[in-house]
């Protein structure tokens, strides 16, 4: 027997029972250890990744002029578009800095800034409405990539300690 079915609480494992009596298998692989990493994470379990990899962080850095600034230089840097930009807290530490939002409802971004160059990136997440056809996509994604670059630079040479 699977020792993570003894993790379950008793109305989940009588679940696990139930499926298996309908289906009539017993599949070692449907229990998912805690080791076991998830597959298609959404913008909230990426967020909770990155606070706890960084719990010892201490208090947020950021002054009161910093959010503001990186919200309108976005939107400076995507003037020429015509997008709705919705932002997320910027959270500025002394080896992290987080921030991101979402692009029309439809492009969520993560930028993260970290004195390891392996860790500092910019993540995407799509909700089900985006068309990888749509070459506007295309183009909005290809300006998020290119302001994560002028946002990197920015905070890794004046707030990550190197």
């Amino acid at each position: 027997m699977n020792n993570n079915l003894n993790k379950k609480n008793a109305p989940n494992q009588m679940r696990v029972f139930l499926k298996r009596m309908r289906e009539g298998t017993y599949d070692t692989t449907e229990f998912n250890t805690p080791d076991t990493p998830k597959n298609d994470l959404n913008m909230r379990d990426m967020m909770k990744i990155t606070r706890n990899l960084n719990e010892d962080t201490g208090e947020n850095k950021k002054t009161v002029f910093d959010q503001t600034e990186e919200e309108q230089k976005m939107l400076n840097f995507f003037k020429e578009m015509n997008v709705n930009l919705k932002f997320v807290e910027l959270e500025v530490y002394d080896n992290l800095v987080f921030w991101g939002g979402t692009v029309d409802g439809i492009i969520k971004f993560v930028y993260t800034v970290t004195p390891n160059e392996d860790t500092s990136n910019v993540v995407f997440d799509y909700s089900e409405d985006f068309s990888p056809d749509n070459p506007e996509n295309d183009l909005i994604i290809k300006k998020l990539e290119e302001y994560y670059d002028i946002f990197y630079k920015f905070w890794r040479n004046n707030m990550v300690q190197q």
